[in-house]
This record gives structure tokens, C-alpha cells and sequence, in this order.
């Protein structure tokens, strides 16, 4: 995960910011990274969707996704080839990872202070792979989204 000072970013947070270092994304800022911030421990600690996952998909919709602007077709066809990357997306991630689930990936249960207290425990021990996710997710979104300009 990305720290600055005292501050640590969550893993939809991290994603951003590291695909953002490497690709600078078009409307990156502030408003994006608010929404990011609920996107950690599974979408509000609630142990869904990995935040890794969820930021990659994130960027694949800042590079790729709709405005509401576009004509009818453009619409769909925007929709249709943003959905295909992102399902290309989530079936690697689940074949590399085994799932896309925070709490199948992590082992805990953020919902509970017992599984927050076992979290921090365990990223203090260095056993969580959350690290790992967010580095394979935001390579793995790059490579993808290069594809949305062809």
C-alpha cells in the first residue's frame, strides 16, 4: 500500500495512484480519490470485492468508460468493450488470486474489531499479500487499458 507520512492508503486508493504515476489518468483528482476512499477491506470494510479489483476497474472507467454524452451507439459500444476488459480483468485477478472477495483473500472479517485487530496484526507481520494485489492490479490494468485507444 502507498503511505505518505502517517497516511495509509487503502488498496482502491493505492491502484489509483500507482497507475496514475505510471499513465497519468484524465480526471484524476480529489473527487476521484474521495470515492476510492470507501473502496478499502472490500467496499467499506464489508469484505466484497478486493479494492485492488475495485480500482483497477476505476481506472479502466476513467480511461475508457461513458460520459452520458455520447450518441446512443457510442453509448453502448463504450459500455459493451468497457464491460468485456473489465470481465478480462476480474477473470485474471480470480485465476491468479483464487478469488475477488477482500475476506476470501485476506482471511478476515473487517466488519468485526476482532477482524480489524487480526488485520492490523497480520500487516504488521508482513502476512497479508494486499501489497501483492495492488502491484499485479495496477500492472495488469495498465497492459489492459491499452487497448481502449485501438
Amino acid at each position: 500500500m502507498i503511505s505518505r507520512g502517517s497516511v495509509r492508503f487503502n488498496c482502491c486508493e493505492s491502484v489509483l495512484m500507482k497507475v496514475n504515476q505510471a499513465r497519468p489518468l484524465c480526471g484524476f483528482s480529489a473527487p476521484i480519490m474521495r470515492i476510492a476512499s470507501n473502496f478499502g477491506g472490500g467496499v467499506g470494510g464489508w469484505g466484497s470485492v478486493c479494492g485492488a479489483a475495485g480500482g483497477a476497474n476505476m481506472v479502466l472507467g476513467l480511461v475508457c468508460g461513458t460520459e452520458g454524452n455520447e450518441s446512443p451507439e457510442e453509448f453502448i459500444n463504450k459500455r459493451e468493450k468497457q464491460r468485456a476488459l473489465a470481465q478480462e480483468f476480474m477473470k485474471s485477478f480470480e485465476a491468479r488470486f483464487g478469488s475477488v472477495n477482500c475476506v476470501n483473500l485476506v482471511g478476515v472479517d473487517f466488519r468485526t474489531e476482532e477482524g480489524k485487530k487480526r488485520y492490523r496484526e497480520m500487516s504488521e507481520r508482513g502476512e497479508t499479500r494486499c501489497g501483492e494485489y495492488i502491484d499485479w492490479s495496477a500492472a495488469r490494468i495498465l497492459d489492459i487499458i491499452a487497448s481502449c485507444s485501438k
